[in-house]
């Protein structure tokens, strides 16, 4: 077993914007099963062209969506789960960003985060050193 050391801020980093983005989208999918709903009845009742009615513009819609939330890092032939966009195109990946920075700033001015990073490094060692330990006793 790797060191209690090692650095785990990255990997925690990933799996809390990865379940933000899975709130997200999850969200957006309970919206969208209602609406997409009303708008086949109404494209059936009106008559509308299927590549012009309300239910093709939802389509539309949630592919945009489902682009700005960038659930799986897929899209924009991204190189990894955060940063490396188009120009001018913004999305929840840099949001995440700015927020990562705002943080970064706060704990370099020193107050609350860092007082809360090392507490919560001392807690999660100790939980390392005990696995270990209940580890050695197994074997």
């Amino acid at each position: 077993m790797s060191s209690p050391e090692f650095n785990r801020w990255p990997r925690l980093k990933y799996a809390v914007i990865f379940q933000i983005k899975l709130g997200m989208d999850a969200l957006r999918d309970l919206i969208l099963s209602p609406i997409s709903i009303i708008c086949a009845v109404l494209d059936f009742l009106l008559g509308n062209n299927q590549n012009e009615g309300y239910f093709q513009k939802l389509m539309y819609f949630g592919r945009k969506t489902d682009k700005w939330i960038n659930l799986f890092g897929e899209h924009d032939n991204r190189k990894s789960i955060l940063g490396e966009t188009k120009k001018g195109e913004v999305n929840a990946d840099q949001v995440f960003m700015q927020i990562e920075v705002l943080l970064k700033e706060q704990h370099e001015k020193g107050g609350i985060t860092v007082a809360a990073k090392s507490s919560i490094d001392r807690y999660l060692n100790k939980l390392i050193k005990k696995e270990q330990a209940d580890e050695k006793k197994s074997s």
